[in-house]
Protein backbone atom coordinates (compact mmCIF):
# COMPACT_ATOMS: atom_id res chain seq x y z
CA UNK A 1 0.00 0.00 0.00
CA UNK A 2 1.03 3.42 -0.80
CA UNK A 3 0.38 7.04 -0.76
CA UNK A 4 -0.35 9.11 -3.87
CA UNK A 5 0.40 12.57 -3.64
CA UNK A 6 -3.15 13.57 -1.88
CA UNK A 7 -2.47 11.15 0.94
CA UNK A 8 -4.92 8.50 -0.40
CA UNK A 9 -4.22 5.26 0.12
CA UNK A 10 -4.12 2.98 -3.21
CA UNK A 11 -3.60 -0.63 -2.74
CA UNK A 12 -2.96 -3.17 -5.68
CA UNK A 13 -6.62 -5.39 -5.80
CA UNK A 14 -4.23 -8.85 -6.34
CA UNK A 15 -3.53 -8.33 -2.43
CA UNK A 16 -5.70 -9.72 -0.17
CA UNK A 17 -5.44 -6.79 1.70
CA UNK A 18 -6.99 -4.39 -0.42
CA UNK A 19 -8.88 -1.39 0.13
CA UNK A 20 -12.63 -2.19 -0.78
CA UNK A 21 -13.96 0.13 -3.39
CA UNK A 22 -16.84 1.04 -1.07
CA UNK A 23 -14.53 2.73 1.38
CA UNK A 24 -12.98 4.98 -1.51
CA UNK A 25 -16.68 6.17 -2.16
CA UNK A 26 -16.09 8.43 1.15
CA UNK A 27 -13.28 10.05 -0.89
CA UNK A 28 -15.81 10.96 -3.95
CA UNK A 29 -17.91 12.80 -1.71
CA UNK A 30 -15.17 14.52 -0.62
CA UNK A 31 -14.11 15.54 -3.85
CA UNK A 32 -17.68 16.51 -5.08
CA UNK A 33 -17.67 19.15 -1.76
CA UNK A 34 -14.62 19.96 -3.07
CA UNK A 35 -14.82 20.68 -6.76
CA UNK A 36 -18.59 22.02 -6.51
CA UNK A 37 -16.70 25.31 -4.75
CA UNK A 38 -18.10 26.64 -1.41
CA UNK A 39 -18.60 30.25 -3.04
CA UNK A 40 -20.58 29.20 -5.77
CA UNK A 41 -23.97 30.69 -6.77
CA UNK A 42 -25.36 27.66 -6.93
CA UNK A 43 -23.80 25.91 -4.01
CA UNK A 44 -27.20 25.83 -2.14
CA UNK A 45 -28.77 23.56 -4.71
CA UNK A 46 -25.79 21.47 -4.43
CA UNK A 47 -25.47 21.45 -0.80
CA UNK A 48 -29.51 19.77 -1.14
CA UNK A 49 -27.80 17.30 -3.64
CA UNK A 50 -25.18 16.31 -1.36
CA UNK A 51 -27.28 16.26 1.53
CA UNK A 52 -29.05 13.22 -0.02
CA UNK A 53 -26.77 11.30 -2.01
CA UNK A 54 -27.61 8.44 -3.92
CA UNK A 55 -26.02 4.76 -4.15
CA UNK A 56 -22.73 6.43 -5.91
CA UNK A 57 -23.32 2.93 -8.37
CA UNK A 58 -21.75 4.89 -11.33
CA UNK A 59 -18.83 6.22 -9.34
CA UNK A 60 -17.97 2.54 -7.36
CA UNK A 61 -17.90 1.37 -11.81
CA UNK A 62 -15.35 4.18 -12.19
CA UNK A 63 -13.17 3.18 -9.09
CA UNK A 64 -13.51 -0.41 -9.72
CA UNK A 65 -12.76 -0.64 -13.06
CA UNK A 66 -9.71 1.29 -12.41
CA UNK A 67 -8.17 -1.40 -10.18
CA UNK A 68 -9.18 -4.08 -12.53
CA UNK A 69 -5.43 -4.28 -14.27
CA UNK A 70 -3.28 -4.09 -11.18
CA UNK A 71 -0.52 -4.05 -12.72
CA UNK A 72 -0.92 -2.04 -15.63
CA UNK A 73 0.18 2.04 -15.68
CA UNK A 74 -2.68 3.56 -13.96
CA UNK A 75 -3.29 7.42 -12.96
CA UNK A 76 -3.06 8.21 -9.20
CA UNK A 77 -5.85 7.22 -7.21
CA UNK A 78 -6.87 10.80 -6.13
CA UNK A 79 -7.34 11.21 -10.04
CA UNK A 80 -10.02 8.53 -10.18
CA UNK A 81 -11.52 9.81 -7.50
CA UNK A 82 -12.04 13.47 -8.93
CA UNK A 83 -13.09 11.06 -12.44
CA UNK A 84 -15.43 9.41 -9.91
CA UNK A 85 -16.97 12.35 -8.60
CA UNK A 86 -17.18 13.80 -12.00
CA UNK A 87 -19.65 11.54 -13.59
CA UNK A 88 -21.36 11.54 -10.53
CA UNK A 89 -21.79 15.16 -11.00
CA UNK A 90 -22.72 14.05 -14.30
CA UNK A 91 -25.51 11.61 -13.17
CA UNK A 92 -27.17 14.36 -10.61
CA UNK A 93 -27.13 16.71 -13.43
CA UNK A 94 -29.30 14.43 -15.87
CA UNK A 95 -31.35 13.48 -12.55
CA UNK A 96 -32.26 17.56 -12.40
CA UNK A 97 -33.26 17.58 -15.97
CA UNK A 98 -35.28 14.36 -15.92
CA UNK A 99 -37.43 15.65 -13.06
CA UNK A 100 -37.87 19.14 -14.83
CA UNK A 101 -38.95 17.11 -17.88
CA UNK A 102 -41.23 14.23 -16.13
CA UNK A 103 -42.40 16.92 -13.44
CA UNK A 104 -41.28 15.12 -10.53
CA UNK A 105 -41.51 16.61 -7.08
CA UNK A 106 -39.65 13.94 -5.14
CA UNK A 107 -36.17 12.77 -5.49
CA UNK A 108 -34.90 10.42 -2.62
CA UNK A 109 -37.87 10.60 -0.62
CA UNK A 110 -37.12 14.47 -0.67
CA UNK A 111 -38.00 17.76 -2.81
CA UNK A 112 -36.56 17.58 -6.28
CA UNK A 113 -34.48 20.36 -7.03
CA UNK A 114 -37.04 22.01 -9.60
CA UNK A 115 -39.99 21.74 -6.30
CA UNK A 116 -37.25 23.01 -4.16
CA UNK A 117 -35.81 26.01 -5.75
CA UNK A 118 -38.04 26.50 -9.23
CA UNK A 119 -37.67 24.67 -12.68
CA UNK A 120 -35.72 27.75 -14.44
CA UNK A 121 -32.93 27.49 -11.25
CA UNK A 122 -32.90 23.84 -11.69
CA UNK A 123 -32.10 24.23 -15.10
CA UNK A 124 -29.19 26.75 -14.98
CA UNK A 125 -27.79 24.76 -12.05
CA UNK A 126 -28.12 21.43 -14.27
CA UNK A 127 -26.29 23.02 -16.67
CA UNK A 128 -23.82 24.41 -14.88
CA UNK A 129 -23.06 21.18 -12.85
CA UNK A 130 -22.58 19.24 -16.08
CA UNK A 131 -20.08 21.87 -17.24
CA UNK A 132 -18.22 21.72 -13.90
CA UNK A 133 -18.16 18.14 -14.28
CA UNK A 134 -16.58 18.21 -17.72
CA UNK A 135 -13.92 20.73 -16.31
CA UNK A 136 -12.87 18.18 -14.23
CA UNK A 137 -12.53 15.16 -16.13
CA UNK A 138 -10.59 17.35 -18.43
CA UNK A 139 -8.21 18.36 -15.86
CA UNK A 140 -7.65 14.68 -14.92
CA UNK A 141 -6.52 14.17 -18.85
CA UNK A 142 -4.46 16.51 -18.53
CA UNK A 143 -2.42 15.29 -15.97
CA UNK A 144 -2.32 12.36 -16.86
CA UNK A 145 -1.72 12.42 -21.15
CA UNK A 146 -0.28 9.02 -21.56
CA UNK A 147 -2.67 6.78 -19.94
CA UNK A 148 -5.63 8.44 -21.45
CA UNK A 149 -4.32 8.70 -25.08
CA UNK A 150 -6.29 5.84 -26.42
CA UNK A 151 -9.40 7.91 -25.86
CA UNK A 152 -11.29 8.00 -29.38
CA UNK A 153 -8.89 4.98 -30.90
CA UNK A 154 -10.77 2.12 -28.97
CA UNK A 155 -13.58 0.86 -31.50
CA UNK A 156 -16.97 0.37 -29.69
CA UNK A 157 -15.91 2.08 -26.17
CA UNK A 158 -18.64 4.97 -24.95
CA UNK A 159 -16.05 8.48 -23.87
CA UNK A 160 -17.73 12.06 -22.94
CA UNK A 161 -18.33 12.91 -27.10
CA UNK A 162 -21.20 10.60 -27.24
CA UNK A 163 -22.80 12.00 -23.81
CA UNK A 164 -25.61 13.70 -25.91
CA UNK A 165 -27.10 9.82 -25.69
CA UNK A 166 -28.57 10.91 -22.30
CA UNK A 167 -30.73 13.97 -23.93
CA UNK A 168 -31.38 11.47 -27.43
CA UNK A 169 -33.21 8.64 -24.42
CA UNK A 170 -35.15 11.39 -22.66
CA UNK A 171 -36.37 12.30 -26.05
CA UNK A 172 -37.03 9.36 -27.64
CA UNK A 173 -38.51 7.72 -24.22
CA UNK A 174 -41.80 10.36 -25.44
CA UNK A 175 -41.86 9.11 -28.90
CA UNK A 176 -42.76 5.22 -28.95
CA UNK A 177 -42.97 3.03 -31.73
CA UNK A 178 -45.79 1.73 -33.10
CA UNK A 179 -48.31 -0.39 -31.35
CA UNK A 180 -46.53 -3.90 -31.29
CA UNK A 181 -44.89 -5.44 -28.48
CA UNK A 182 -41.47 -6.51 -31.02
CA UNK A 183 -41.24 -3.27 -31.73
CA UNK A 184 -41.81 -1.85 -28.22
CA UNK A 185 -38.95 -4.21 -26.95
CA UNK A 186 -36.08 -2.65 -29.39
CA UNK A 187 -37.48 0.99 -28.59
CA UNK A 188 -37.33 -0.01 -24.74
CA UNK A 189 -33.37 -1.20 -24.65
CA UNK A 190 -32.75 1.96 -27.13
CA UNK A 191 -33.86 3.98 -24.13
CA UNK A 192 -32.41 2.29 -21.59
CA UNK A 193 -29.30 1.92 -23.52
CA UNK A 194 -29.28 5.52 -23.70
CA UNK A 195 -30.53 7.01 -20.49
CA UNK A 196 -28.90 4.11 -18.25
CA UNK A 197 -26.57 2.97 -19.90
CA UNK A 198 -25.16 6.32 -21.51
CA UNK A 199 -23.28 6.62 -18.28
CA UNK A 200 -22.70 3.35 -17.23
CA UNK A 201 -20.91 2.91 -20.06
CA UNK A 202 -18.74 6.53 -19.63
CA UNK A 203 -17.64 5.22 -16.31
CA UNK A 204 -16.34 1.87 -17.16
CA UNK A 205 -14.58 3.28 -20.23
CA UNK A 206 -13.04 6.23 -17.84
CA UNK A 207 -12.47 4.10 -15.08
CA UNK A 208 -11.08 0.77 -17.01
CA UNK A 209 -9.12 3.62 -19.48
CA UNK A 210 -7.55 5.43 -15.79
CA UNK A 211 -6.34 1.50 -14.56
CA UNK A 212 -4.48 0.78 -17.78
CA UNK A 213 -7.31 -1.66 -19.47
CA UNK A 214 -6.41 -3.40 -22.60
CA UNK A 215 -8.66 -2.58 -25.64
CA UNK A 216 -10.24 -6.10 -25.46
CA UNK A 217 -11.25 -5.32 -21.61
CA UNK A 218 -12.55 -2.12 -22.31
CA UNK A 219 -15.25 -3.57 -24.72
CA UNK A 220 -16.16 -6.37 -22.19
CA UNK A 221 -16.52 -3.66 -20.12
CA UNK A 222 -18.98 -2.19 -22.26
CA UNK A 223 -21.04 -5.37 -22.71
CA UNK A 224 -21.19 -5.57 -18.93
CA UNK A 225 -22.64 -1.92 -18.82
CA UNK A 226 -25.18 -2.72 -21.44
CA UNK A 227 -26.32 -5.64 -19.49
CA UNK A 228 -26.58 -3.67 -16.51
CA UNK A 229 -28.33 -0.85 -17.75
CA UNK A 230 -30.99 -2.87 -18.94
CA UNK A 231 -31.22 -5.21 -15.67
CA UNK A 232 -30.85 -1.76 -13.79
CA UNK A 233 -33.99 -0.11 -16.01
CA UNK A 234 -36.09 -2.69 -16.25
CA UNK A 235 -35.75 -2.61 -11.84
CA UNK A 236 -36.78 0.88 -11.59
CA UNK A 237 -40.08 0.29 -13.44
CA UNK A 238 -40.61 -2.44 -11.27
CA UNK A 239 -40.37 -0.55 -8.62
CA UNK A 240 -42.08 2.59 -9.97
CA UNK A 241 -45.13 0.33 -10.05
CA UNK A 242 -44.62 -1.56 -6.82
CA UNK A 243 -44.06 1.38 -5.00
CA UNK A 244 -43.60 1.38 -1.28
CA UNK A 245 -41.30 3.55 1.01
CA UNK A 246 -37.91 2.99 -0.61
CA UNK A 247 -39.45 4.34 -4.04
CA UNK A 248 -38.20 7.89 -2.72
CA UNK A 249 -40.90 9.38 -5.13
CA UNK A 250 -44.20 9.30 -6.13
CA UNK A 251 -45.28 5.94 -7.83
CA UNK A 252 -46.99 4.79 -10.97
CA UNK A 253 -44.94 8.15 -12.35
CA UNK A 254 -44.78 6.58 -15.61
CA UNK A 255 -48.10 4.50 -16.07
CA UNK A 256 -49.53 8.01 -15.55
CA UNK A 257 -47.56 9.36 -18.76
CA UNK A 258 -48.38 6.21 -20.12
CA UNK A 259 -44.75 5.37 -20.75
CA UNK A 260 -44.19 1.71 -22.06
CA UNK A 261 -41.68 0.13 -19.48
CA UNK A 262 -40.79 -3.60 -19.98
CA UNK A 263 -43.43 -4.61 -17.23
CA UNK A 264 -45.94 -3.23 -19.47
CA UNK A 265 -44.66 -4.42 -22.39
CA UNK A 266 -44.92 -7.60 -20.88
CA UNK A 267 -47.87 -7.48 -19.48
CA UNK A 268 -49.51 -6.09 -23.41
CA UNK A 269 -47.63 -9.45 -25.15
CA UNK A 270 -49.77 -11.80 -22.93
CA UNK A 271 -53.07 -10.25 -22.20
CA UNK A 272 -55.04 -9.36 -25.09
CA UNK A 273 -57.75 -7.28 -23.02
CA UNK A 274 -54.43 -5.35 -22.20
CA UNK A 275 -53.97 -2.80 -25.13
CA UNK A 276 -57.22 -2.07 -24.61
CA UNK A 277 -57.17 -0.48 -21.33
CA UNK A 278 -53.77 0.50 -21.71
CA UNK A 279 -55.04 2.70 -24.97
CA UNK A 280 -57.95 4.11 -22.84
CA UNK A 281 -56.38 7.49 -21.24
CA UNK A 282 -59.72 7.22 -18.73
CA UNK A 283 -58.09 3.81 -16.93
CA UNK A 284 -56.40 5.73 -14.05
CA UNK A 285 -52.79 4.91 -13.17
CA UNK A 286 -54.10 2.97 -10.08
CA UNK A 287 -56.20 0.56 -12.16
CA UNK A 288 -52.92 -0.03 -14.42
CA UNK A 289 -50.59 -0.54 -11.56
CA UNK A 290 -53.56 -3.48 -10.28
CA UNK A 291 -53.88 -5.41 -13.48
CA UNK A 292 -50.35 -5.05 -13.59
CA UNK A 293 -49.83 -6.59 -10.65
CA UNK A 294 -51.61 -9.67 -11.41
CA UNK A 295 -51.11 -10.10 -14.18
CA UNK A 296 -47.47 -11.79 -13.94
CA UNK A 297 -45.72 -9.34 -15.88
CA UNK A 298 -43.94 -8.00 -12.97
CA UNK A 299 -42.29 -11.74 -12.51
CA UNK A 300 -41.59 -11.99 -16.25
CA UNK A 301 -39.79 -8.62 -16.17
CA UNK A 302 -37.62 -9.69 -12.59
CA UNK A 303 -36.82 -12.84 -14.50
CA UNK A 304 -35.63 -10.83 -17.52
CA UNK A 305 -33.65 -7.96 -15.25
CA UNK A 306 -32.21 -11.29 -13.62
CA UNK A 307 -30.74 -12.93 -16.60
CA UNK A 308 -29.66 -9.45 -17.94
CA UNK A 309 -27.45 -9.64 -14.62
CA UNK A 310 -26.00 -13.16 -15.27
CA UNK A 311 -24.87 -11.65 -18.39
CA UNK A 312 -23.10 -8.46 -17.15
CA UNK A 313 -21.51 -10.47 -14.46
CA UNK A 314 -20.34 -13.01 -17.35
CA UNK A 315 -18.39 -10.01 -19.11
CA UNK A 316 -16.39 -9.57 -16.52
CA UNK A 317 -15.11 -13.35 -16.41
CA UNK A 318 -12.34 -11.77 -18.37
CA UNK A 319 -10.23 -9.96 -15.25
CA UNK A 320 -8.62 -11.67 -12.71
CA UNK A 321 -10.35 -12.59 -9.47
CA UNK A 322 -9.87 -9.41 -7.73
CA UNK A 323 -12.06 -7.30 -4.81
CA UNK A 324 -12.36 -4.95 -7.61
CA UNK A 325 -13.88 -7.74 -10.30
CA UNK A 326 -16.29 -8.79 -7.59
CA UNK A 327 -17.56 -5.19 -6.61
CA UNK A 328 -18.47 -5.03 -10.41
CA UNK A 329 -20.36 -8.74 -10.20
CA UNK A 330 -21.91 -7.69 -6.66
CA UNK A 331 -23.52 -4.53 -7.97
CA UNK A 332 -24.70 -6.05 -10.80
CA UNK A 333 -26.43 -8.91 -8.57
CA UNK A 334 -27.80 -5.88 -5.97
CA UNK A 335 -29.80 -5.24 -8.98
CA UNK A 336 -32.61 -7.72 -8.80
CA UNK A 337 -32.67 -7.40 -5.01
CA UNK A 338 -33.65 -3.72 -4.92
Amino acid sequence: MVADAMGLQWTSPAKSDCVVVSTQLRDVDAAMNRILEPHSTFRSIYDHVLSIPGKRVRAGMVLACAQLAPDAHAVPLHDAVDIAAAIEMLHESSLMHDDICDGSVLRRDNASIAAAFGVRLAAYAGFHLAGTALREVARVLDANPSVFARIGHVVGVTYLDELSELSYGQLIETLPPDLDVGALRRHYRAVAGAKTGTLFRVACAYGGTAGGVDDDGLRSLMNYADHLALAFQIMDDVRDIEGGPSLGKDACGDLERRVPTWPVIEWLGTDAQAWTMWLDESVSSRDLQAALTHSGAMSSAREFADSATRQACAATECFVDSPAREHLRTLARRVVLR
